[in-house]
């Protein structure tokens, strides 16, 4: 099909969840009135294998679809962005293996690394922006109508690939989960580049998680590592010594809520 693409930059993510997140958000003493509130929407073709487990299809082939809406008065129009998201990413074929952009759409590949392992996991996502309606709108709305020409061709190509796609004609066929209220502040910490992101996510289902990232230029992704995680301590934050991508955990817990 093609190689595998070079990520120009790396995201150091370190994620805490349940009463961790709590502690952390406390101890960073985060004002709600000063964050970016969004509503987010994830969808997948949920499957319940025996016993009390939830498979995630699309989200166990590596691809990820998911809106993200301002959260502002619930009735009208207002700005949002649909992406889809490969990771890991897979072999691409050459237009694909460099980042670029277009009108109201960014197609971006960087390297994520989850502490407390940081291992190294390629991911290529293409962020259209657009305007779309109210909750209700977004939950029982087909996500093949929100997406781009750009971000189909990509599905296309997953489709003809060992990764599977879930092909355009079946768009219409998955499940909307959702919603996931985030809340999203950026800060300046010293020592560490550009803005540190910290990003709250809670969900119906009393799930609550917590996420600090930065990027960084991979020569430097190892030493910004133990940036993050000192400058957390000096804050009185223990890092977490289990991790897990916090798409993932919600996922699942709002998949769990699906009536089959």
């Amino acid at each position: 099909m093609g190689e595998f693409p070079a990520a120009e930059a790396a995201e150091i993510k370190i994620s805490f969840a349940g009463a961790e997140a709590v502690a952390a958000f406390e101890a960073l003493a985060l004002d709600p009135d000063e964050a970016r509130h969004r509503v987010i929407h994830f969808w997948d073709r949920p499957e319940r294998p025996a016993g009390d487990g939830v498979a995630l299809p699309l989200l166990d082939r590596g691809i990820i679809l998911r809106l993200r809406r301002d959260n502002e008065e619930l009735e009208t129009k207002r700005d949002a962005d649909m992406t889809v998201k490969l990771r890991p990413c897979p072999e691409l074929p050459t237009p694909w293996r460099e980042s670029r952009e277009g009108e109201d759409w960014e197609f971006r590949i960087e390297e994520d690394r989850t502490g407390p392992a940081f291992e190294v996991m390629l991911s290529a996502s293409l962020e259209a922006e657009g305007k779309f309606g109210s909750a209700i709108e977004a939950e029982g709305g087909s996500p093949g109508r929100m997406l781009i020409e750009q971000q189909l061709e990509l599905l296309a190509l997953l489709e003809r690939s060992d990764t599977g796609g879930p092909g355009e004609d079946r768009l219409d066929g998955l499940t909307a989960l959702g919603p996931v209220h985030a809340a999203k502040w950026k800060e300046e910490w010293d020592g560490l580049p550009g803005t540190v992101a910290i990003e709250e996510w809670t969900t119906g289902q009393d799930l609550r998680f917590l996420e600090v990232s930065v990027r960084t230029a991979i020569a430097d992704a190892a030493e910004v590592q133990e940036r993050l995680g000192r400058a957390l301590r000096e804050r009185d934050i223990s890092p977490p010594t289990f991790g897990e991508t916090k798409t993932r955990a919600v996922m699942t817990a709002l998949a769990r809520s699906v009536r089959p």
